[in-house]
This record gives C-alpha cells, sequence and structure tokens, in this order.
C-alpha cells in the first residue's frame, strides 16, 4: 500500500461525499474547485477588452468548451479600426476577410477560452471579500502584455454568487496602461457554433460479424449522443461516416470505442482485493477492486446533471434499487474514471459520478456507458495516412 493511494482516496471520498448535502460556500477553500469547475461547463458567452501598446481591442464571442468559439470584435490601432469576425473549431480557425472565409491553423485569436485559463493559473488567489460576489486577487501570468513589467502584473476575479462560476475578470497593470478583462456570462446557454465552411472527412467503419444494420444503428446512435454533426451510409463491409473536417482521425477512433460500464467494490485491504486498478491510468493512483456490483445492461438511464457547486456529474438510474458498499469505483472503456463514497444504510436505485474532466469529454463516457458498441476498424476513405 502506497502513500500516493492513501492521498487518491482520500480526495475522492470528500469530493463525493459532499455532493449529497446542501453545499454551504466556503469562499476562503472553495476557490480552487470553482475555478477548476469553469472548465468543466457546458458553454458560456462573453465580452473582452485588451489594451497592450498602441492596440486597443473589443470583441463579444460564444464559447463551446472543447468545441469551438465563435467571436467578432475590432482593433483600433493609431486611429485605425479593423472590423474582425473568427471562428475556431479544434485545431482550425476561420477569419472572414473580404466577404469570404479563409481557413488557417487555430491561434488564440479564436481561443478566448485558452487566454482565460491562461491568465488563472498562478499560486494563490486572497480573498477580498463579498460585494455581491466574491472577490479576489492573484498575481496575474500575461507577460505578453508588457513584457518588461510582467512582474508587476496584478489581477482581480469575481465568482458569481449565483452558480460560484467566474464572472468578471481583469489582470493588468496597476495603471491600467496595459490590461485584459472579460465579463462572462450565459453559462451552458445553447450555443450555435457551426463551421463556416461546410466540409467533411470521410471514413469507412468496417463493421464486425453479419448485423451490419444493428451495429450500423448503434453506432448512429453513439455519435447522436455524443453531439457531432454526421452523416452515414452503408457500404460493403461497413459503413461510409462523414464528420465536419475539425474532427481528426484520433478524434473519430475516440468516439467509436466500444465503451461499456462496471462498477466495482473498493477495498483498503491489497490482499482482499481480485485486481489492482488505476485512477485514470495513473500510475501513481491505485484503486484495489473487488467484485464487479453492476454492470451497463443494469443502468435504465445515464444522464449528465450540475449540482449546486456547478460540478457536473453522470447520473446513473438503475432498474433496481441495490445495497452497495462504503466505496464503488466506475469504470468505464476499461479505464477507472472514477470512485465515489455512498450511503450504505438503504438500497439506493441512482448513483452519481464525477468525472475529472471537461463536459465534452463527459459527454463521451455518458455515450460509452448507454450505447456500447462491439469493437470496428476505422478507415480514410480515400487512403489518406490517418
Amino acid at each position: 500500500m502506497t502513500f500516493p493511494f492513501y492521498a487518491v482516496l482520500a480526495v475522492m471520498l470528500c469530493l463525493n461525499c459532499v455532493q449529497y448535502t446542501k453545499y454551504v460556500p466556503d469562499p476562503e477553500q472553495d476557490i480552487d474547485r470553482w475555478i477548476k469547475n469553469f472548465e468543466q461547463q457546458i458553454s458560456f458567452s462573453y465580452e473582452y477588452e485588451m489594451k497592450v501598446s498602441f492596440v486597443h481591442v473589443h470583441a463579444s464571442g460564444d464559447c463551446m468548451i472543447g468545441k469551438g468559439e465563435k467571436l467578432t470584435g475590432q482593433w483600433q490601432r493609431n486611429g485605425d479600426v479593423r472590423r474582425f469576425k473568427y471562428v475556431g473549431l479544434g485545431d482550425i480557425e476561420y477569419s472572414r476577410e473580404d466577404g469570404a472565409w479563409q481557413e488557417s491553423s487555430r491561434g488564440e485569436q479564436s481561443d478566448v477560452f485558452t487566454q482565460i485559463k491562461r491568465i488563472l493559473t498562478f499560486d494563490k488567489f486572497q480573498y477580498q471579500g463579498f460585494d455581491d460576489g466574491y472577490w479576489y486577487t492573484f498575481k496575474a501570468n500575461i507577460p505578453f502584455l508588457a513584457p518588461d513589467r510582467r512582474k508587476e502584473m496584478i489581477g482581480s476575479i469575481k465568482i458569481s454568487r449565483r452558480n460560484y462560476l467566474p464572472e468578471l475578470i481583469w489582470a493588468g497593470l496597476p495603471d491600467s496602461s496595459a490590461f485584459w478583462t472579460a465579463q462572462i456570462f450565459g453559462y451552458n446557454d445553447r450555443k450555435n457554433i457551426k463551421q463556416p465552411v461546410r466540409e467533411f472527412n470521410d471514413y469507412v467503419v468496417i463493421l464486425p460479424g453479419s448485423s451490419k444494420i444493428a451495429d450500423s444503428r448503434g453506432l448512429k446512435h453513439r455519435l447522436y449522443l455524443v453531439g457531432v454533426d454526421f452523416r452515414t451510409e452503408l457500404v460493403p463491409h461497413g459503413m461510409l461516416l462523414s464528420l465536419p473536417s475539425h474532427y481528426g482521425h484520433e478524434d473519430v477512433k475516440t468516439m467509436l470505442r466500444p465503451g461499456g460500464l462496471f462498477v466495482y467494490g473498493v477495498t483498503l485491504d491489497n490482499k482482499a482485493a481480485h485486481r489492482i486498478a488505476y485512477l485514470k491510468d495513473n500510475m501513481y493512483a491505485p484503486i484495489f477492486l473487488t467484485d464487479i456490483l453492476l454492470t451497463e445492461r443494469d443502468v435504465r438511464d445515464v444522464e449528465i446533471d450540475f449540482d449546486e457547486r456547478s460540478t457536473p456529474y453522470i447520473s446513473l438510474k438503475l432498474h433496481e434499487k441495490h445495497m452497495m458498499p462504503p466505496m464503488v469505483a466506475f469504470e468505464i472503456d476499461s479505464t477507472v474514471v472514477a470512485t465515489a463514497a455512498l450511503d450504505t444504510s438503504r438500497k439506493m436505485d441512482r448513483i452519481r459520478l464525477y468525472p475529472e474532466m471537461q463536459y465534452h469529454d463527459i459527454e463521451i463516457l455518458r455515450a460509452y456507458v448507454a450505447q456500447p458498441l462491439r469493437a470496428v476498424e476505422l478507415r480514410p476513405a480515400h487512403g489518406e495516412n490517418p
């Protein structure tokens, strides 16, 4: 038994126990969790402003985390004004120039989400008090604003009292001669971010066995659950699959993995364990598993929701009520993705699973549970290298 296992186990117990009780915020202790929750939301809208040297930028946009962004705004420099419009999807960026969309590799001008994450990367938040929200100061990490004065950079952030998510961020020099600021709102509202130039990559999915029609139905349901735009056509030996070009070969392979769910009991005694697994394949986080308690066949429905802290979780609704051990581990597609401490005083037909990952990746986990697939082979349709 190693220290890292106890450390990970203690953290997971803490994370999963508090979810079933009424949440009472502690602004001194909870800020790191609130910032982490920001990265796990579905979407948000923003208005941002940046001033650096002789350049002044204003923009507004929408972001679907893990999928893409669209934004419009203007640059001002020495009296000249240039308007811009960007759509960023995956590693591809589209910019509107002279009435036409131009495609290029994605830069941070179409990735405000990454800009926000970088600004919020620092050692410690200092709580300043409550004023229609929770206010903090921090040491800002934005040297590009003024490289020769980067050590002077400061920042402040307001956390919403309603959803415990960032509402206002400001970072820059104390005299405001260079700064970056953003108002963030509209969390998890429906956003419409589409590829402005419709381009698809074609793949042939080799389906196993003779039940091609049944397998193709399952595959289409999987893609529907993942939430991607797709087209399909049955062809000899399988199915022709078309997906927007910003999804790469590895993205598609991930969407079409077999999936499936096993819920195991967890023990602290390695001698009582049936096998050892590793939390998210981290060799420093061993989990000692006992019996298989549930599989996807025991699950009636699987949904994603948010708790009072705005943390996303997967809700497994079971066909029947079960008595469960104090702690369980969730293995999805052959990887232990989370553990949970459970109430052992009563039978339960609903269990919460808290994966520590972006919402889009949680959508894929849900799809793995709701629609397992048989292993398939994926090939580019036109002979390109994957």
